[in-house]
């Protein structure tokens, strides 16, 4: 919600200066040059332009949609509220003449003006209403911060929607309808919001700069960060219902709106399409991350009530980015562990798994399985202190074969998945992985792995219609990646079966593992039915797992660098599950080139 140079969402906006930045210097240090960095969408700024042209509606689309609203007899209202507080007239211009373009005739601007002494826009305001009776002005005695001179426009409002727009911001002329459309499909949505984009004022016309291409509705990342931003629209009786909202919010207001909005909603929408533009001035903190210390704080205390909500206990900590932070779970009461860990490598894997283990584990109520062929000798009976049970498998034994072998044995409330020759190196990482997966619709939940020399090797897969995709492959582990997203949970379609954690009754219930897979895709299988069953399969960066795996030569090749994901297994896939694929992943903007796990524009040379 809107105030001057201080802005809704800026912090996402310093984080992504910030990406754009480390994508320069890692492209210019990356060698040799078949592995040149994969700039995304953020820093692909011509060929993003070139993108946006071509998706936006056309001037017949938008005739169509003006000649389709007028024929709706039963549509809902949308209200957009606006706080003015020393707003210069070109950004008024700009912002009103966007909303009452809209081709959705159903709607108010109420604009609310904290600036009373400002005889210029005072004037202005009062012309928008005298011309156009869709226009409400609500005139403050003076500026009473952010919060409250939005509260002020609520209930001035009469609409069945509330949209919030910053006051040097605009929207695409079709917003409105891609709204009232999506309702028509599903009444039942209580929450939209949509792609945008930043934009710099250059000659008189604004340029298309940075997108923000969004996933669907991703609960877990909005415990870490405000993905959602704008246009954030809320019915009204989620609204009422809300606690008061008041000035502790201020700099994090919409944070602390959408936080309670989401929790309650029925259903929560997203629309896929460019539909805000984001203004890039020298009063925003797009370029200047210091101008809202406050908001940072007031993002952690919504972030806290959410979490108090949702996971009682856990501690809300940093996550190295502005207006990001993560959460650190405690040891669950009364829930038990399995990890099974795959010998079927060298025997001295298991013994380097068992050392590292002892180190780093400190979640008591915990077995180890050791999953091994049968005359491999894993050693076990050196690390005595350890709960360890050794399970034999035939020879030859697929990968699947053996963890459900294993999964069989254990006796714990959790499973755990890990190979010999892996390890963690973060600290507590069983706690993080059960606390994250015991959060209410959770099923599964997956480290951040690691090639042998501390490379991405997968944060999370796609599932998309050009193929199934590893995540970041290659990334340094320090770098943010799109959005900041290397730094925060993510919702995700599927994840590595490395270091997976689900809980031993969901597991069973869905039958294990599909033994016919040889590769990830057979985790993609798993997390396919997760999802099916009604639950979320979340990635967090808070766990990391070290592999044996060696980095490819060509790490950001993808025809090359994913041996492990098999054109058999995909083609198990597709005749398993024929219509998902080509549904779209959720998680994965369809804006994206859908064969790129590195969230490039769609269409894109660099892909």
């Amino acid at each position: 919600m809107p105030s001057v140079g201080v802005r809704q969402g800026d912090g996402m906006a310093s984080v992504l200066n910030f990406a754009k930045r480390s994508a320069r210097f890692l492209r210019r240090h990356l060698n040799p040059p078949q592995n040149d960095f994969p700039i995304d969408a953020w820093t692909q700024q011509k060929e993003y332009a070139a993108w946006f042209e071509a998706h936006r509606a056309t001037p017949q689309q938008l005739e169509d949609q003006c000649r389709l609203s007028g024929d709706i007899a039963d549509a809902p209202l949308f209200s957009f509220i606006v706080p003015l507080y020393k707003t210069p007239t070109e950004y008024l211009h700009t912002m009103a003449d966007s909303v009452l373009a809209q081709t959705y005739p159903k709607l108010e601007l109420v604009l609310v003006n904290a600036s009373p002494e400002n005889a210029e826009l005072c004037d202005e305001v009062n012309a928008y209403a005298r011309r156009d009776k869709r226009v409400k002005v609500v005139t403050l005695d003076a500026n009473h911060g952010i919060t409250e001179n939005t509260n002020r426009g609520i209930e001035a409002s009469t609409g069945e929607f509330c949209c919030f727009l910053d006051h040097d911001d605009f929207v695409e002329p079709d917003v409105l309808f891609e709204y009232f459309k999506a309702l028509r499909e599903n009444p039942a949505i209580d929450v939209l919001y949509c792609d945008e984009d930043l934009v710099v004022r250059e000659n008189g016309t604004f340029v298309p700069r940075h997108p923000l291409f969004k996933p669907d509705y991703s609960p877990e990342l909005l415990l870490c960060t405000n993905y959602i931003i704008h246009l954030m629209t809320v019915r009204r009786s989620l609204i009422d219902a809300m606690p008061v909202r008041d000035a502790r919010y201020d700099g994090a207001q919409d944070y602390n709106m959408v936080q309670f909005a989401t929790l309650h909603a029925r259903v929560v929408h997203h629309v896929p399409k460019v539909l805000y533009r984001w203004r890039i001035s020298e009063a925003s903190t797009a370029v200047n991350p210091d101008a809202k210390p406050y908001g940072q704080k007031a993002s952690r205390i919504s972030a806290y009530n959410r979490v108090q909500a949702c996971a009682p206990g856990a501690r809300i900590i940093a996550s190295g980015i502005v207006s990001t932070h993560n959460l650190w779970f405690s040891r669950p009461a009364n829930q038990s562990v399995s990890v099974i860990v795959d010998c079927a490598g060298d025997t001295s894997d298991a013994a380097l798994f068992l050392e590292f283990f002892r180190q780093n584990n400190s979640f008591e109520s915990c077995e180890i399985v050791l999953v091994a062929p049968e005359g491999v000798d894993v050693s076990a009976d050196v690390f005595s202190d350890l709960c360890i049970c050794v399970v034999e498998v035939a020879q030859g034994t697929g990968v699947f074969a053996r963890l459900n072998a294993g999964a069989r044995t254990a006796t714990g409330d959790y499973l755990v998945f890990a190979d010999a020759g892996s390890y963690f190196i973060t600290p507590e990482p069983l706690e993080q992985l059960v606390g994250l997966c015991a959060l209410e619709g959770v099923g599964v939940t997956s480290p951040k792995t690691l090639y042998a020399n501390g490379a991405n090797r997968m944060f999370g897969m796609a599932v998309t219609d050009e193929g199934i995709i590893p995540l970041y492959r290659g990334y340094p582990d320090d770098f943010p990646a799109y959005q900041c997203n290397l730094r925060a949970f993510q919702n995700v379609s599927a994840a590595s079966v490395e270091g997976m954690c689900v809980s031993r009754a969901q597991f069973n219930e869905l039958d294990g593992f599909d033994e016919m897979y040889e590769g990830e895709i057979g985790a993609a299988d798993f997390c396919h039915r997760v999802i099916a069953a009604g639950s979320r399969v979340v990635t967090t960066p808070t766990v990391k797992l070290q592999t044996a795996a060696t980095c490819p030569e060509r790490r950001y090749d993808l025809a090359t660098n994913a041996p492990e994901f098999t054109q058999e297994d995909l083609t198990r896939f597709d005749i398993k599950w024929p219509s998902v694929r080509a549904a779209g992943d959720p998680y994965f903007n369809r804006n994206l080139d859908q064969r790129s796990g590195y969230f490039q524009v769609a269409g894109s040379s660099d892909t």
